[in-house]
């Protein structure tokens, strides 16, 4: 398919157009290596601004070794491209093969030079979800005007003047050879600027690794061989964790818990926390609620939730490994307890397979006042759980993934009665707006997110009088609001601003759950002096169900007292090896 589409191109722009009934256009004549070095000082010189500025701010160019420095990477990024296009292009296919790089180059330069998004693995896994996810409406907010005239400017452009190029003819072998020489002489000139400074070449390249983060297209190209390779290998046997997991039995009430799993909230916008915005106003006043900092397994959706829920811990967490395992609602359901997740985000990435779930995305009511373009307000969960509230049956844990703080559209997240703090950005793009505006268009999502935290408890304090109930709500990951560059979220771990990983945990529970089944003690102390993270989540859910498993560590579970480190090592490194 993707070679009919190349050949339909080539003939409507780079064939003879006089065979095809077409106006002939004036053309330039150059040699394949030509035009292959051309469009690869093009690519790099449009698409790394952000990398040059980084450069240029740490480089003393009026020195020997920072001149010297800069044209290495300069020229080395050159010859990658170059040493690409040569390798995998002849005629008409050349001249393809650099249109695709061009426009996909001006898509990435856009997010990684505007929106300081890094193109590793873990982002082109998330891309991958929302395509297989057909997360049309996720799509479209990111398809903004300034990017659209971006791609049009430095790739759809570029990639319609090669129209006026003609490409010089050689034998085969003779074009081999010609191809090799510029290469050779391409990596003699890289080697003469390079030796003579390689001291201070080496010495900057590893105190700055991150730059490589920016190199575009080349990290995200290395990075897509890389994750190709490791969806080449064969997935691991699934294997079952805890299948003689049991409740023990010590409590008489039945409990009822609703999880709730923020999306894209960060901790320094609560007002619990101490921001200035009153974005908390409800769960402020309601007695019983506690609230807490905490690190995130991860910065996106997609590694976090899955890491949420498993019981290996952020250190030992592998999604592979992951995915091929039971997580904590698995052992759970195994314990006897009811356990149910409802989804109205783009899907639960794989930890709901095994237990009863839905997506309200899948067969929405579009005449509902709670759905708009963008699918379902979180609102919509308070009608959605009431079937699961009933006070007989099995102990119950709702998982509620809500669509939350997701960006880059914040202003869509809410009804328009939401919009408290005004001005707020209502673009999809946040670089379309001020900062003022973007951040008050983010805070009215943590105000909405109150509302609805608020009504949950509701809802539980009415049946507390019957079972024993409680919400805990933990945010899968931050964002950024521009702050340093950054937008949205995503970034590698080892460079994520605080933004990205410190996440809010709030906790409600019935006066007849901390009665019967918190150490209030090792409560207080966990919210109010230990550093959380999610790695106490599962371990707390299957404390809180009173559950006895293998892999429970006690010193996790934030309502539960702590044992000895040594077993913790010990069931971590058990965990890891299953």
């Amino acid at each position: 398919m993707i070679g009919d589409w190349l050949s339909r191109f080539h003939r409507l722009t780079w064939y003879r157009r006089e065979e095809n009934g077409l106006p002939t256009l004036p053309t330039i004549r150059i040699a394949p290596w030509q035009l292959a070095i051309a469009a690869a000082v093009f690519i790099i010189a449009a698409s790394n601004s952000g990398l040059f500025t980084s450069l240029l701010d740490g480089l003393d160019l009026n020195s020997l070794a920072g001149a010297g420095f800069f044209a290495t990477i300069v020229l080395l990024m050159i010859l990658v491209l170059v040493t690409t296009f040569l390798a995998v292009g002849f005629g008409w296919l050349l001249k393809s093969v650099i249109a695709l790089f061009l426009i996909v180059s001006s898509i990435l330069a856009y997010f990684c030079n505007n929106l300081g998004v890094v193109f590793d693995q873990d982002m082109l896994l998330n891309i991958a979800e929302t395509v297989r996810d057909k997360n049309l409406a996720e799509a479209s907010e990111l398809a903004s005007a300034p990017l659209l005239q971006h791609v049009f400017i430095f790739g759809v452009l570029p990639a319609l003047l090669l129209s006026f190029v003609r490409l010089q003819q050689r034998r085969f072998f003779s074009e081999l050879g010609v191809r090799a020489l510029v290469l050779m002489a391409g990596f003699v000139l890289l080697a003469g600027i390079t030796l003579p400074n390689y001291r201070f070449v080496s010495y900057f390249a590893r105190e700055n690794s991150d730059l490589k983060l920016e190199v575009t297209p080349i990290y995200p190209l290395i990075s897509m061989v890389r994750l190709t390779q490791n969806y080449l290998q064969p997935e691991p046997s699934f294997q079952v964790i805890d299948a003689a997991a049991f409740q023990r039995g010590t409590h008489t009430r039945k409990s009822i818990g609703i999880m709730v799993i923020g999306e894209t909230a960060r901790a320094d916008h609560f007002s619990m926390a101490g921001y200035e915005k009153r974005t908390n106003p409800l769960l402020e006043k309601t007695p019983g609620v506690m609230f807490a900092e905490a690190d995130s397994c991860g910065t996106s959706t997609l590694f976090s939730v899955p890491c949420m829920f498993s019981m290996r811990g952020r250190d030992s967490y592998e999604p592979k490994e992951a995915r091929s395992e039971s997580n904590v609602l698995d052992i759970l359901t195994a314990a006897g307890i009811k356990t149910v997740w409802i989804d109205n985000n783009s899907s639960c990435k794989g930890v709901c397979d095994r237990i009863e779930n839905s997506n309200l995305r899948d067969n929405p009511d579009e005449a509902s006042s709670l759905y708009s373009d963008m699918g379902y307000f979180d609102e919509i969960f308070l009608q959605e759980i009431d079937s699961y509230l009933n006070t007989d049956g099995p102990d119950t844990l709702i998982v509620l993934h809500t669509l939350g703080s997701h960006g880059p559209a914040y202003g869509r997240r809410y009804p328009s009665g939401f919009g408290v703090f005004a001005p707020y950005c209502q673009q999809a793009s946040p670089t379309d707006c001020t900062a003022e505006e973007v951040a008050n268009a983010y805070d009215n999502t943590i105000f909405y997110t109150d509302y609805l935290l608020s009504q949950l408890i509701q809802k539980l304090r009415a049946k507390s009088d019957e079972v024993d109930t409680f919400l805990f709500y933990a945010s899968d990951h931050g964002e950024s609001l521009g702050e340093g560059g950054f937008y949205l979220h995503g970034l590698p771990y080892s460079i994520a601003p605080a933004a990205q990983t410190n996440v809010p945990f709030i906790l409600w529970a019935s006066a007849g759950f901390h009665k019967n089944r918190i150490s209030n003690s090792r409560l207080f102390a966990a919210f109010g002096e230990q550093r959380l993270s999610h790695d106490n989540i599962s371990h707390t859910l299957l404390g809180m169900y009173d559950v006895s498993a293998s892999t429970y560590l006690q010193e996790l579970d934030i309502f539960s007292g702590s044992e000895d480190p040594d077993r913790r090592r010990q069931l971590v490194s058990a965990t890891s090896n299953k």
